[in-house]
């Protein structure tokens, strides 16, 4: 891993307020060369008293809590197309089927009654395709998955730029919200995926932007200290040429406060990172080759 591209994730217990968690992402002049990165982090509190709801990840979670109460947010859903274009796709499959056996009967009710069947059928049925294919291929170094992000952030309201700039004095420093977001909640642990465009990166002059903010109940704050956690990181940093995403991936994480990765046969390796190099075509992903890199520090305390 290039010297530079070191010490990306950071994060740290805040030194006036010890319930909460600040995770920055760091050396943002070298992540500019990239069409754009990925970072998505996962938290599992060791202690047996610490479940999912005694603390929140903000401020993803609000956003998630306001799209599924169908609130105003900056965030909004994704828009899936495939399953309406393949949905369009049977409904055309069936209007050549009449045209081809009975095409005096394009136009007639029971005709225009099959082809709305088979538009409403294909969205569903798209559903049921993705799920399979996803199964058959997880373990495949050609595999099929489903998209990462089911959020976007609305950026073109003038409101945005001023709880950009808020933003800045809460944290005492830069903030970058992700353009794309994917909130997961577990029974104990939590996952946030955050996608930030080249865009986003351009736009920072500092050398470190607060990302996420980890927010404990009081009264299980000492306990998560006490017992540990395992904190795990994923930055994918991303060029693109095309329809072609190449996609530099490393993962480490801190375990118990030591620093370290899983290998290819799950055991843990002290002060090392796993890299990936893959390779996307829409959901289509190829594997080109993975490594254990030794010495390496993505992520800090």
């Amino acid at each position: 891993m290039q010297a530079p591209l070191q010490r990306l994730i950071r994060v740290r217990q805040n030194p006036t307020l010890p319930q909460i968690y600040d995770v920055e992402l760091n050396n943002i002049p070298a992540l500019k060369q990239y069409d754009s990165v990925e970072v998505h982090l996962v938290l599992y509190p060791f202690s047996r008293q610490i479940t999912a709801d005694s603390y929140k990840f903000n401020p993803f979670q609000e956003y998630a809590d306001e799209i599924s109460t169908r609130r105003r947010s900056l965030y909004t859903r994704v828009p899936r197309p495939a399953n309406s274009l393949f949905g369009i796709f049977l409904g055309i499959a069936i209007i050549l089927f009449f045209l081809a056996v009975r095409p005096s009967e394009v136009y007639s009710l029971q005709s225009i009654v099959a082809i709305l069947g088979a538009y409403f059928i294909g969205k569903d049925l798209w559903n049921d395709i993705e799920a399979a294919l996803v199964n058959l291929s997880k373990n495949w170094t050609l595999r099929y998955q489903t998209r990462y992000y089911e959020y976007q952030l609305e950026k073109n309201t003038t409101l945005t730029n001023y709880s950009a700039v808020a933003r800045e004095h809460r944290y005492g420093k830069a903030s970058l919200l992700p353009e794309r977001m994917e909130f997961i909640t577990n029974s104990n642990s939590k996952t946030v995926r955050m996608r930030f465009s080249h865009q986003d990166l351009q736009g920072l002059c500092e050398q470190t932007a607060h990302i996420l903010g980890m927010r404990f109940e009081p009264q299980v704050a000492a306990e998560f200290t006490r017992a540990g956690y395992m904190f795990s990181v994923k930055i994918s940093l991303n060029e693109r040429t095309l329809f072609v995403r190449r996609a530099h991936e490393y993962f480490q994480s801190l375990n118990a406060g030591e620093r370290g990765c899983l290998n290819f046969n799950n055991k843990w390796m002290g002060d090392a990172a796993l890299g990936r190099e893959a390779i996307f075509v829409g959901n289509l992903r190829y594997l080109a080759g993975k490594r254990i890199i030794p010495a390496a520090v993505i992520v800090t305390q």
